[in-house]
């Protein structure tokens, strides 16, 4: 596998093509500056201050990202100066920003990750980066009267385009790591024990209470799933059905993979499909509340997931190595991200149905149901990044090697 930290390093040739784009760069600052862009002014900053980080902190001129790097995320910005796609180069941007603090944080802290991870990492930061931007947007809208939102459709299609320009990145990124002769090759280790100082907030009761309220809420999801079959219901079915089966995975697990998950997690994820099932029994539209409450909760086992990946890739290689803080900011990134797909995925089941008629099987409410959905994605990540880590070492530990043979770049 690569590391990140052997793209940094002192040749006097390739530093001068860094200074090179960065002085490029500054000029950008100006241009968008005295053009009235102050938010292209502001992001093309944010490009310099990283560029010259690390000659700055080595205090060494030679030391540098290098310049082809440093050009190739600069060509989004080149692009815009020019007046060319206004809509997805500032994604672009925001996707050069996360590659280049991966780069430099893997060099210049006790964090380490490979090039895939990164890669991977870039992706999650310009959908987690343009949820923020929705929820910021809208807030603003809201509270100072202003109109940068023209609706829902509007606001939709930039989330599509922020994932789009993500993905995108993230692939031409990953080519340039294979064919890059500076990522030097490293051995993979094997994988570390789980840590033991993890905080655990446990759910209340044992193990037989929770399997109880786990066959009674399959029950009722079972009766749910039963009503909509019979009354034709496609979109109850599929808001039930599925549910439904994802209740039955951690038995599949234990039988297939010998994984017993825990009791408290499996009634964890029972609840949260139990309470996306009863939203489209209407509850979402008679209780205002409730659709947060589902997300949260939703959320919350989104987050766990994104902390098993995060230490399944760790566990999986000395190559890799987070602390506390950044797992818990990945976990937030990635709830927000999955939260934008999540959406993507709604604003599509809307317009199949558009096309094709019917219901939407997945549908919005809403400008203001999307920035709610997205809020309350986030304060389920937080409540697991804070406190229920400890609930998803086991499978980080299932995961490890799976996980790892996709990230790391083997």
């Amino acid at each position: 596998m690569g590391s990140l930290q052997s793209l940094i390093g002192p040749h006097q040739l390739d530093a001068l093509g860094a200074w090179a784009v960065t002085g490029i760069l500054v000029g950008g600052v100006g241009r968008f500056a005295a053009g009235g862009e102050f938010d292209w002014a502001v992001l093309t900053a944010l490009l310099v201050a990283i560029a010259v980080t690390v000659p700055f902190a080595t205090r060494d001129l030679e030391t540098t990202v290098p310049a082809e790097l440093l050009g190739l995320v600069a060509v989004p910005v080149l692009v815009r100066a020019f007046g060319g796609f206004p809509q997805v180069t500032p994604f672009l941007v925001v996707a050069g920003v996360a590659l280049l603090l991966a780069v430099e944080l893997d060099a210049g802290t006790s964090l380490t990750m490979t090039p895939r991870f990164a890669t991977v990492f870039v992706v999650i930061v310009t959908m987690a980066v343009a949820g923020v931007w929705a929820v910021g947007i809208y807030a603003t809208d809201t509270l100072l009267g202003t109109t940068f939102l023209d609706g829902q459709t509007e606001l939709m299609w930039d989330l599509v385009t922020a994932a789009g320009a993500g993905v995108v990145a993230g692939v031409v990124f990953e080519l340039y790591f294979e064919r890059s002769a500076r990522i030097a090759r490293l051995r993979v280790s094997d994988p570390d024990p789980p840590e033991g100082d993890q905080s655990e907030a446990s759910l209340p009761g044992n193990g037989t209470h929770h399997r109880i309220a786990v066959r009674t809420l399959q029950a009722l999801l079972g009766l749910i799933s039963a009503f909509a079959l019979v009354r034709g219901n496609v979109t109850l079915f599929v808001n039930s059905g599925g549910p439904l089966a994802i209740t039955f995975l951690p038995a599949l697990f234990r039988r297939e993979y010998g994984y017993a998950m825990d009791t408290g997690l499996v009634l964890w994820i029972t609840v949260a499909s139990t309470l996306h099932a009863a939203g489209a029994f209407e509850l979402y539209g008679a209780f205002g509340w409730y659709d947060s409450l589902a997300h949260a909760v939703s959320a919350s086992l989104v987050a766990g997931v994104g902390y098993a990946v995060a230490r399944a890739v760790e566990r999986h290689s000395g190559a890799v190595a987070f602390n506390r803080k950044f797992r818990a900011t990945f976990v937030v990134l990635f709830v927000l991200a999955v939260g934008v797909g999540w959406e993507i995925l709604e604003f599509a089941s809307g317009g199949i149905a558009s096309i094709i008629g019917g219901e939407a099987v997945l549908a919005q409410y809403g400008t203001s149901d999307i920035v709610n959905d997205l809020v309350f994605n986030t304060v389920g990540a937080l409540v697991v990044a804070g406190w229920s880590t400890a609930h998803f070492e086991g499978l980080a530990a299932r995961l490890t090697g799976r996980v790892g043979r996709l990230t790391s770049g083997d």
